[in-house]
């Protein structure tokens, strides 16, 4: 799938655009900085002439751009904050859709070096505005640049306690999604820390400033709790959802669908909107065997049914996308068994405590399907007892469903010691720190006793 047209490295932040304002009339000592031999006579020359056309309403732009080269010289010779701020805004301000090169780049990501979070995040934008300058090489340009190390730069900010700077971050993330290269980078091993932060500015938004007690150690750290950052967070995702592999995978290593579930629901401004249903289309429509579960457990039907009938969008495209996205859902689940919606829980790897799993009728009409397949339910269950991620209540639920199956099954005690998943109930008893999650497993070890002492 092709992705649509995404700003090369626009930043639309209030305090990001005061600051810039004030550093481009900030004095800089260029006169002290040519005596002590830090640029050269024929350097402030040219910057005073660069400054002048600069200031006159006559400049063209062919002009200014011939002054690139001088800025980029200055900013790999100096060290003070100030100066580099400025010098940055003045390239920043010639970039434009030009292709910046290796020296621009070597002198940006020097800047992310110094302790300024300004500095930084204006080198980050202008790293990714020259990238998306390079137009006739882009492939190759994108291959050769150091995500990476610009993602782990971004990490860094988005944890931040200053809101405007965790704003900025998300958006020059937003931009250099743009590239397929940047997309598969950021879905890798080496840069996991910074996508699970991108995730977590967006729970954090639904979250209180504080903890219950107040305290400074339950202080949420960079909540920006606005519908803006709601979106461009979500943006993020929707652009790694073109990838087909990340829209595979996505949901399982975030549990993305849940959350943004909960944020449409809640969503007063229909752009939040907009996105997430357009992030879900993604998701259904390339890897829909992997998503369809969560969307269930995630009650994705249940939100787009009350979004189409509850709510009045000016946004007709927006209504068309609710009644589209519901329709092709429905095709994926309208023929649905309770057995079907079982395995879809499970599948999804987050149990709830659903009616299937509390009534004896199912598991009575079911037991002998937990053996097809070689077992495949009962070993999904026992990996779900050891899966990392795996939720207080889904662990409580699998340890249940567990002794359910030994209940109505008189072989089933032989195949748990089998697999090893007595041993990881066994285990839950005492190291849980979950009063449900230890019940049901103490329940599940009682009816493994009680199923041996019956035979």
């Amino acid at each position: 799938m092709t992705v649509p047209d995404v700003p090369g490295a626009m930043v639309n932040n209030q305090f990001f655009e005061e600051f810039t304002d004030k550093v481009r009339v900030k004095p800089i000592p260029w006169e002290g900085y040519s005596r002590a031999g830090l640029i050269s006579g024929d350097e402030l020359r040219e910057l005073k002439e660069y400054q002048h056309l600069a200031h006159s309403s006559t400049s063209g732009g062919r002009d200014l751009a011939e002054y690139m080269g001088l800025l980029v010289r200055l900013t790999e010779k100096l060290s003070s904050i100030d100066a580099l701020q400025y010098l940055l805004v003045q390239i920043d301000d010639l970039l434009g859709d030009s292709c910046g090169g290796e020296q621009l780049q070597r002198c940006m990501f020097r800047c992310l070096e110094k302790k300024d979070d300004y500095l930084g995040l204006k080198a980050c934008k202008i790293l990714v505005g020259s990238i998306a300058g390079c137009s006739a090489q882009a492939e190759a340009e994108q291959r050769e640049f150091p995500f990476a190390r610009l993602f782990g730069y971004l990490e860094r900010c988005m944890r931040s306690e200053l809101t405007s700077v965790v704003d900025v971050a998300v958006q020059v993330m937003q931009s250099a999604l743009r590239s397929r290269h940047a997309r598969m980078v950021l879905f890798g091993e080496d840069c996991a820390p910074c996508l699970t932060q991108l995730v977590g500015v967006l729970r954090r938004t639904q979250q209180p400033l504080t903890g219950a007690a107040g305290s400074a150690g339950s202080r949420t750290r960079g909540v920006v709790a606005v519908p803006q950052t709601q979106y461009e967070v979500v943006f993020c995702l929707w652009l790694l959802s073109f990838e087909r592999p990340i829209a595979a995978a996505l949901d399982r290593r975030l549990d993305v669908i849940a959350l943004t579930a909960e944020i449409a629901r809640s969503a007063v401004k229909e752009k939040v909107v907009r996105i997430v249903v357009a992030l879900w289309a993604n998701l259904l429509r390339l890897a829909a065997p992997a998503n369809v579960p969560a969307m269930l457990v995630g009650r994705v039907p249940a939100c787009l049914a009350t979004l189409g009938a509850g709510r009045s969008f000016k946004d007709e495209d927006l209504r068309a996308d609710l009644k589209q996205l519901s329709e092709d859902l429905a095709e994926h689940t309208g023929v649905m068994t309770t057995w079907d919606e079982y395995l879809n829980e499970l599948a999804s790897g987050k149990l709830a405590w659903s009616p299937a799993h509390r009534s004896e009728q199912f598991w009575k009409l079911h037991i002998r399907r937990m053996d097809e397949n070689d077992h495949r339910v009962v070993r999904q269950l026992a990996d779900l007892l050891t899966e990392p991620t795996a939720s207080e209540t889904a662990l409580a639920v699998a340890c249940h469903d567990l002794s359910q199956y030994v209940r109505f099954n008189p072989d089933g005690k032989r195949l748990l010691a089998r697999i090893g998943a007595k041993a990881r109930v066994m285990a839950l008893m005492t190291t849980s720190k979950c009063p449900d999650v230890r019940y049901e497993a103490l329940l599940c070890v009682q009816q493994i006793m009680l199923n041996a002492w019956r035979n």
